[in-house]
């Protein structure tokens, strides 16, 4: 897994400094968002901050987080001069957690394969992730995903949201697993419709490309999955929307 180079936690309650708990296994929320620049500029934050919040609130967790509360953690805590990097923010009732990492750069030749597994409360980010980090540990995170199907249906990444192309049409997962803030953006600048469907694992041969979108690797194109004998013909979606995702990242 990837060095953290800054950690803290905090009761909720109050704001106090406590020992650091990375929250993980906890009934909570948690959300990734990615810091580039100088300054650093926070990439999407106040859609990841309001989901944040929301899904939040449905755990009856009573705490507001804010960008300013980020921004001031960050400009207070770290001395880091260029900024492309992860900052995690965990919250459970009682404690907040906030962790920052570098940002992992993919391999061309980004490789996935596929586990049949389906988080818990997949709708929501919540924190019941101690399977998918044992899992993740096995692999190169820089080289490769793990894509979760169940019921011969695709759901997720491990770290993202996955995106299927056929014939220049594209297709998410119809249900069981978190839509996310990325994935929400790209959708919203597309000039065609996105369908929802269910995806067979068994047929994704059929598909030209298959692509990981997040906050962590931004967009990504799946070169194989070994096991289903599955190889890209294509990456013309791959560049339409690493074109758009770019234009987030301009300092």
């Amino acid at each position: 897994m990837e060095k953290i180079l800054l950690k803290k936690s905090f009761r909720v309650k109050d704001l106090k400094i406590i020992n650091f708990n990375s929250l993980w296994g906890y009934k909570g929320i948690f959300t990734t968002i990615r810091l580039v620049g100088n300054k650093p500029k926070l990439i999407l934050a106040e859609e990841h901050i309001k989901k944040l919040n929301r899904d939040s609130s449905r755990l009856s967790i009573n705490y507001k987080l804010s960008k300013e509360f980020l921004l001031n953690f960050i400009n207070n805590n770290s001395k880091i001069k260029n900024y492309d990097h992860l900052l995690r923010v965990a919250i459970t009732k009682k404690i907040l957690s906030i962790s920052l990492r570098k940002r992992n750069k993919e391999d061309k030749l980004f490789k996935a394969q596929i586990y049949r597994y389906q988080r818990v409360l997949p709708s929501f980010k919540n924190l019941q992730y101690k399977k998918i980090i044992s899992l993740q540990k096995k692999i190169n995170l820089k080289k490769e995903e793990i894509i979760f199907y169940n019921k011969n249906k695709i759901l997720e990444g491990s770290t993202t949201n996955i995106i299927c192309v056929k014939d220049n049409k594209l297709f998410i997962p119809r249900k069981s697993y978190y839509y996310g803030v990325t994935l929400d953006y790209l959708i919203n600048k597309l000039p065609f419709k996105v369908q929802k469907k269910d995806i067979n694992v068994k047929k994704l041969d059929e598909f030209t490309e298959l692509l990981l979108v997040g906050s962590g690797k931004g967009v990504v194109s799946i070169s194989s999955i070994k096991k289903l004998n599955w190889y890209r013909s294509s990456m013309k979606i791959y560049k339409f929307l690493s074109k758009k995702y770019s234009k987030l990242l301009i300092k």
